[in-house]
């Protein structure tokens, strides 16, 4: 407790004397030539170029996400009670005829469920699974891409 108080008092103590503020000139980012004609000058997600000495091509790195992808799943598996065939049954039962496109054992807030898509011609579908039974937690509609652009676009009058 002893230890806390004092590292709590000697933060305050730094943060008061303004340790933290940074002179404007500082914080200005340099223009940034970029090799790639039409690029940005110092565009929202550019402020800086970093070169480093070892670069990892976009496969490798793809490959690394899908290795810890896996890992994580393998990690939470002997955790869920349904199997990854009993969500998929679970979600073909509610839905018909769809193509269950994705289904990945996830964590949400600390709840161990199946994600899965599901669609069909017309509609999509988010379908939580409990991956304890099995049963079926949010089963929601997406709305197409077309939808969510004009969903909040007035609707023209035959008169305009």
């Amino acid at each position: 407790m002893k230890r806390w108080i004092q590292t709590a008092t000697a933060a305050a103590c730094l943060i008061s004397a303004g340790w933290w503020q940074v002179p404007a000139h500082v914080l200005a980012a340099p223009a940034i030539e970029s090799s790639e004609p039409n690029a940005p000058v110092n565009g929202p997600s550019h402020q800086f170029e970093i070169h480093s000495s070892v670069q990892v091509s976009r496969e490798i790195l793809r490959e690394a996400y899908e290795a810890s992808h896996d890992a994580y799943t393998k990690k939470l598996q002997k955790y869920a009670k349904c199997t990854e065939a009993q969500a998929r049954k679970a979600v073909a039962s509610e839905h018909p005829g769809c193509k269950i496109e994705d289904i990945q054992l996830r964590n949400i807030r600390t709840n161990l469920v199946y994600m899965a898509i599901a669609r069909d011609d017309e509609d999509k579908y988010l379908v939580i699974v409990d991956a304890g039974n099995g049963n079926i937690l949010l089963d929601r509609r997406i709305p197409t891409h077309h939808e969510r652009v004009f969903a909040d676009s007035p609707v023209p009058s035959r008169n305009e």
